[in-house]
Parts: C-alpha cells; structure tokens; sequence
C-alpha cells in the first residue's frame, strides 16, 4: 500500500471539504476572516502590530458573475479567477496566508556563534520529520539569544517552515520551550482565536499547497522558499466548527495511515 499517496488523499480531500460533512447552521469563514481583519486593525491600535503589517492583507470574495476577486487596502479590485485552482464548499472561503496571520516572517540571517550549552537554537534541519526534533539541537550564548528573542519569541501553537533544506516541510511548536531560529524557517502565527493551527499544518502538509510552494522555489543550487510567496500562498478555509470536525477526523486516519 503507498501510504504516502493515502495521507495525500486524506489532506487532499480535508481542504476540499471532503472529508467531513457541512453544516449549514455553522459561522461562514466570511465571518470568521472578517473578525480576523477587525482584530489585526486592533492589534494595530494597541501597539501590538504595526500599519505596515496590515498593509499587504486582501479580502478574496465571489463577485455578481462568479468570479473570484481580491480587494487590497488601498482599494483596488483585481479578479483573481486564474489563481483559483477548485472550487469550495458553501461557508467556505479562499484567504492569504498572510491575512490570518499576526506574524509571517523567518529567523535571524546571521551565521550565529555557537556554544556548547546556552539556549536552543533551531533550523529547518529540526523539522525535516513534520515534527520538531529537540534531541539534536544547537546553542546559542546568552546574548545573542536576548537580541534574536526581542524581535522573534516563538510559542505554543506557532508553525515552523523550512523555507530551504527540506523545503516545504512544517511543524508546529509542541512545548514550552525559550528558543530562537535561523533564516532557514519562516515562523507563522495565526491570529489567536481565529483559525485553528493545526488546520493551517494540516493544508501546508496538503499535495497543492506544496505544489504551490514547489514552483516558487528560487535560487540556483539550494533552492529557497521566499518569505512573499509563502504570505501570497491561497489557503481554503473552512467555518471555525468545520475545522474542528475537519482536525478530528484527519488525525484518526493519519494515525492509522502510521500504524500501517
């Protein structure tokens, strides 16, 4: 049996709708997207984002002759119908990755100075299995650790992508642990309360998503996933309660697809 082809198809048919029935009386994803965009201007408000966070977000909606459009911040309107590869079910909605998100960015571009003992340091060499490896880890010194985690403090919940090495490859941070990463992972936060992260793991791990981030691969010899196309990147979400259903039933069969 190709159990790599059967968890395709299982993530395959989860962010399609597929694999789960809807229910007509759950929250559409319009709404849900549209809390999210009220929260980030919040965020802003408050100090805990910047406007230029904001700037790039979209609203993805179907117009009167059902086609597909993005409306940006600055009020322009583009159809966007060539960049929609299936259609979803109702109360589902198409998003950026970078609009769910409070914080899309990657880890310092320094070369660090190692040390023997200090704080934990990752790179996209720890996520290579889809889970974080905590057992073969470097250390950083003290210092270098407090200027890297006063402008990135990963926590519970947080999506680590390798954006070369094993490229594509994500994983979700697990435990409580003080660490910093390198320029190889891009670290995803999904804005709290909105859109589950496990779902979000579940569509980056998805056949087309990773197809997506395959043909935008740049650089000559190690190719290397660029922050921008990771924030353009389509994701289809499901209504909140969806997503639930959606995780539930996806992890049962992706343990069995393991027990095989």
């Amino acid at each position: 049996m190709d159990t790599k082809a059967l968890r395709q198809k299982i993530l395959d048919l989860a962010i399609r709708g597929k694999l789960v029935p809807q229910d007509p009386n759950d929250e559409p994803a319009s709404v849900l997207l549209e809390r999210i965009r009220q929260q980030k201007q919040q965020m802003v408000k408050e100090g805990k984002l910047k406007a230029k966070d904001i700037k790039n977000d979209s609203v993805i909606f179907v117009g009167e002759d059902n086609l597909h459009y993005e409306k940006f911040a600055d009020g322009s309107v583009k159809c966007i119908e060539d960049e929609i590869p299936f259609d979803l079910p109702d109360g589902w909605a198409w998003a950026r990755l970078q609009s769910i998100t409070s914080i899309l960015t990657d880890g310092t571009h320094k070369t660090p100075k190692y040390s023997d003992k200090g704080y934990i340091f990752l790179s996209s060499r720890n996520v290579t299995s889809g889970k974080i490896d905590w057992d073969n880890i470097a250390y950083i010194p003290e210092a270098l650790h407090h200027e890297l985690y006063t402008r990135i403090s990963p926590k519970v919940g947080d999506i680590l992508l390798a954006k070369n090495g094993t490229t594509g490859v994500a994983a979700i941070v697990d435990r409580e642990e003080v660490f910093d990463i390198y320029v190889s992972l891009a670290l995803i936060r999904i804005v709290e309360n909105t859109v589950d992260p496990i779902y979000v793991l579940r569509a980056i791990e998805s056949s087309f998503i990773q197809d997506c981030f395959k043909s935008s691969l740049k650089g000559i010899g190690v190719p290397n996933l660029h922050l921008e196309h990771i924030r353009k990147t389509l994701l289809p979400i499901p209504p909140h309660s969806e997503q639930n259903r959606i995780i539930s039933k996806a992890d049962m069969l992706l343990a069995l697809v393991e027990q095989i």
